[in-house]
């Protein structure tokens, strides 16, 4: 891997070498307005492609106080006003400039960097992007993602070994979960746990609707959460922040950034602790356990000189849950002590090279590892009954280029390596995965009213065939308060190493689950101890899994009729070949079966989300959220019908059935208002979901009309008071009427009561 690096650098410098001009440089100062000329403070100021950054003051001046010479693109912006881009040359002094900001259409923040893997003004991307603020964030007064996740339109949280999100329909673990554009590993039963992740130094998060592969590669199928960290703006920072609730939920976090002369750094500290709850009053085990975490992370970054950059960054997370399980039956049990453990951490260096003529590059190393440790003993004597052990190893080394053409045109590409490892007895072996990619995506700005962008990725893996994954999208803006947004592209997921040779049997439960490489090889080895009282599937039709692919349509229509109303539809349409599901492959002789991975033969999801934001008064604003979804599985039954000679035959009849777990009709309500003289905030707000198939009763593997279960709503509000512009004190309910249903929503532990306190010291 050293190498590697050494070569790629060498391979740069040599290729591009650095400017010959460095030694001459200007200065520039200027100011940020808005349309009536006030002042804009904390504005935004880019220069060539992020690698150089000023923010404007009170007084909404900045000032750089050494450029080198050149022709640069030139970005101001500032969350609630939209962006101005413009090119400026400085071969000669410049005077002091002057720019005026309108405000914007979107309440969200209005540069987005997920969508295009570069720096983009929101309203000019043609993709279906929902990106939620820091402010929004710290309105809610949570403390962990999941809660941000489900109050947007089209998101829904599920729980299968923890707390995961269905995006347009697809369940978690076709959504790729990265912060700062690099993925976070350590999924178990497919669901990477949204739970641990800390939201006390967000920025922003930018999620991505719909097939992201042509950018993101595998785990992109469905989209991307993209977690976008805060760096330092000012010389000191320094937040603390502290919450309670109930259940005897703490957590302390704490923020420091500092920046002199070009060096910047920035800590993040957070503690998470909880007694856990109970959601059955007979039960044995927690339905959340006891549990603490820590979570700590580091940037900093330094201008080696004035066309050299680096950057690094790292993330530590760890925490131990304690619970109470048993063997036997739950009137005579044998009880044991779980003890469960869980760490991952990440590092990742980057060098970002400014080579003159409008290119860049980024060259960048990811390492991550996740690991688990989970122990049972008896609580009778502490003897070891089992124990289990998960070690994951994640590599990427990523060399990326920007060019920006000209005004009209911008190509990014980009190649890299993947090596991925685990190492647990419940997998045969020690599997290791392979991985090359390249991808190559142009932006054409048309006209100031019609953009468009292609992408192609190609993925080589060492465990499956070739992947191909083309993107287009296009923006279309009508009229000033009407844009149309369209999108076309291909996704894959490849199988996991759970998929493919996990070997695990539930120790106190009894079921197993093989992966497809293997299975064959259990299951005869269980035949043989006669183990096996009934085989669903003939092991003769149990193939290897293949990747799964979709394409998928959407098509969104943006109105802003008036300055205080907006709507959003979108239409969205995936289509999916050899989807992957966990299905009964056997019975055993303990009443328990044998689970394997197959490749559905076809699903379809599909459906409308709309989004409505209104301002009736500068105080109050109003959002409502809606989705209709269609989720259906393709199911071809053998019936016996005559034949137009009135012949007895038997006949395939496919038809596409619904899919479980998923509402069709789904809807959010949010209310803010704010009393502006007291500084006081408040809301109120409301997610609904319509009835959704549960448990299939019957085994068909389909939704039948007696498998649903009702919907349900759940009610949030909040209200805090900030002192002297540096102390906030937030108090709120969440589940304000104390809604569970303990068979499938264990992230509800009933109405929850907590209050906040937010120091901004420095």
């Amino acid at each position: 891997m050293k190498n590697i690096w050494c070569l790629l650098l060498i391979l740069i410098c040599s290729a591009y070498g650095i400017p010959a001009d460095a030694q001459h440089s200007q200065s520039l100062s200027g100011k940020v307005l808005s349309e009536g000329g006030q002042a804009i403070a904390n504005a935004h100021i880019i220069i060539g492609s992020n690698h150089y950054h000023a923010i404007s003051d009170e007084n909404g001046k900045f000032r750089f106080s050494s450029l080198p010479n050149g022709i640069y693109d030139l970005t101001i912006s500032h969350v609630g006003y939209q962006a101005i881009h413009s090119s400026i040359d400085l071969s000669s002094e410049q005077k002091p400039l002057t720019f005026h900001l309108k405000h914007k259409r979107y309440w969200s923040p209005s540069v987005v960097v997920t969508a295009t893997r570069t720096v983009r003004e929101l309203e000019e991307v043609p993709e279906p992007v929902t990106v939620i603020s820091k402010k929004q964030i710290e309105s809610l007064g949570t403390n962990r993602l999941s809660t941000v996740l489900t109050e947007q339109t089209g998101l829904t949280l599920t729980t299968n070994h923890g707390t995961g999100l269905q995006v347009q329909g697809f369940s978690s673990e076709y959504t790729k979960i990265m912060i700062d554009g690099q993925p976070l590993i350590g999924r178990t039963a497919g669901t990477f746990n949204l739970d641990r992740i800390a939201i006390g130094n967000i920025k922003q998060v930018e999620i991505i609707k719909g097939p992201s592969s042509a950018l993101w590669g595998s785990d992109a199928l469905a989209g991307v959460v993209n977690i976008i960290t805060q760096k330092g703006t000012r010389p000191f920072e320094l937040g603390i922040d502290s919450r309670y609730a109930t259940n005897q939920t703490m957590d302390l976090g704490l923020n420091i950034s500092t920046e002199k002369k070009g060096w910047k750094n920035d800590f993040f500290f957070n503690r998470n602790s909880s007694e856990g709850y109970s959601l059955s009053s007979n039960a044995l085990s927690q339905t959340v356990p006891e549990y603490a975490n820590y979570t700590v992370s580091y940037h900093t970054e330094v201008m080696i000189s004035d066309h050299i950059d680096a950057e690094f960054q790292g993330r530590y997370y760890r925490e131990k849950q304690h619970n109470t399980d048993y063997l036997g039956k739950q009137d005579n049990p044998t009880l044991l002590d779980d003890e469960a453990l869980q760490e991952d951490y990440s590092i990742s260096p980057t060098l970002h090279f400014d080579l003159g003529s409008k290119t860049t590059v980024e060259l960048s190393h990811y390492f991550s590892r996740y690991r688990t440790d989970t122990q049972l003993h008896f609580q009778q004597g502490d003897s070891l009954y089992t124990r289990s052990i998960f070690d994951q190893y994640f590599n990427k080394l990523e060399l990326q280029l920007n060019q920006n053409w000209n005004a009209k045109h911008a190509t990014t590409t980009g190649i890299g390596f993947k090596d991925e490892q685990l190492k647990a007895k419940r997998y045969a072996g020690t599997p290791v995965f392979n991985s090359y990619f390249g991808f190559i995506q142009h932006e054409w700005l048309s006209t100031d009213l019609l953009s468009i962008i292609g992408g192609l990725r190609y993925d080589a893996h060492s465990e499956y065939s070739s992947q191909f994954s083309p993107k287009l999208s296009v923006r279309f803006e009508i009229i000033d308060w009407l844009d149309l947004r369209a999108s076309a592209g291909s996704g894959f997921k490849a199988p996991d190493f759970r998929q493919l040779f996990l070997n695990f049997t539930n120790p106190t439960v009894g079921y197993s689950v093989f992966g497809s490489s293997n299975v064959k090889e259990k299951v005869r080895l269980l035949q043989a101890d006669g183990k096996i009282k009934q085989q669903l599937l003939p092991l003769d039709q149990l193939k290897e899994i293949k990747a799964e692919h979709s394409w998928a349509y959407n098509f969104g229509i943006n109105l802003h009729p008036r300055k205080q109303l907006s709507l959003q539809l979108n239409f969205f349409r995936n289509n999916v070949d050899d989807l992957i599901e966990t299905a009964p492959i056997a019975h055993k002789t303990n009443g328990q079966s044998v689970f394997s991975y197959l490749n559905l033969e076809e699903v379809y999801t599909q459906g409308i989300e709309a989004q409505l934001r209104w301002t009736p008064i500068r105080q109050l604003k109003i959002t409502g959220g809606y989705q209709l979804l269609d989720a259906r599985r393709k199911i071809e039954q053998s019936r016996t019908v005559q034949d137009d000679n009135g012949e007895v035959i038997e006949k395939n009849v496919v038809s596409y059935k619904p899919m479980f777990n998923r509402s069709k009709h789904s809807a959010n309500l949010k209310i803010f208002y704010r009393w502006e003289t007291l500084d006081i905030n408040a809301n109120i707000r409301g997610n609904w979901h319509g009835k959704y198939g549960l448990i299939d009763i019957n085994g068909n593997n389909f939704v039948d009309g007696d498998e649903y279960s009702d919907s349900f709503i759940i009610w949030k509000t909040a209200i805090s008071k900030t002192f002297n512009n540096r102390f906030t004190l937030q108090l709120g309910i969440d589940n304000l009427f104390g809604f569970t249903r303990p068979g499938n929503l264990s992230y509800l532990p009933g109405r929850k009561f907590y209050g906040k306190l937010s120091l901004q010291l420095y």
